[in-house]
């Protein structure tokens, strides 16, 4: 089983060959979130590559406001007991 930091480091490096662009990550305790912002135009290889990425986080989702447009993908870390 992978730790969360090398499924986000390895999400992270699937958005930035997908988009060429430079994803930020936030960690807190309970998960890490990579988040980068998707170009005005995105082609079909582009979509694909970013979906594939999106679908092995956690949890995925997208923002869209007037600064444009952004995909966040968050990964649980392992809760020790």
């Amino acid at each position: 089983m992978c730790s969360a930091e090398t499924k986000a480091a390895a999400i992270a490096a699937m958005l930035t060959a997908a988009l060429d662009g430079a994803p930020r990550l936030d960690e807190t305790p309970d998960c890490i979130r990579v988040e980068v912002d998707l170009p005005e135009e995105l082609g079909p290889i582009s979509r694909t590559a970013v979906l594939t990425a999106l679908a092995s986080a956690d949890r995925y989702g997208h923002t869209h406001d007037r600064g444009g447009t952004a995909v966040w993908a968050e990964v649980d870390r392992e809760v020790e007991r």
